[in-house]
């Protein structure tokens, strides 16, 4: 029968959530130069026909796919700040709670 695995670090501990957050920036980044490699094709299509309503409108949604794949970078990098900001506060009050603890447990000593 097997077992079930258990991992022994955190499934999204921080580590793996940059790493994550790593490769989906690289992602977003093949698809800009795809996008922006789609746009130039139709840029040259409109040259060659201006005329050509289809190569227009084709040409304006690889430029909305280029800037959104942009836009995702930018939230990626704000939710693994604003991760690093929650992990650093928790370790500090975690710091100043077990400082507290200590000095309370001092002044209980003393106090007896």
């Amino acid at each position: 029968m097997p077992s079930n695995y258990i991992p022994k670090n955190s499934i999204l501990g921080p580590t793996r959530v940059q790493r994550i957050a790593k490769k989906l920036i690289d992602e977003a980044g093949e698809d800009r130069n795809l996008a922006l490699e789609a746009h130039r094709f139709f840029r040259e299509m409109v040259d060659a026909n201006p005329q050509d309503a289809a190569a227009k409108n084709l040409m304006v949604d690889a430029l909305k796919v280029a800037q959104a794949s942009k836009n995702n970078v930018v939230k990626i990098l704000n939710l693994v700040i604003k991760m690093e900001e929650n992990t650093t506060e928790a370790r500090t009050k975690a710091t100043k709670g077990a400082e507290n603890s200590v000095f309370n447990e001092l002044d209980n000593l003393l106090n007896e």
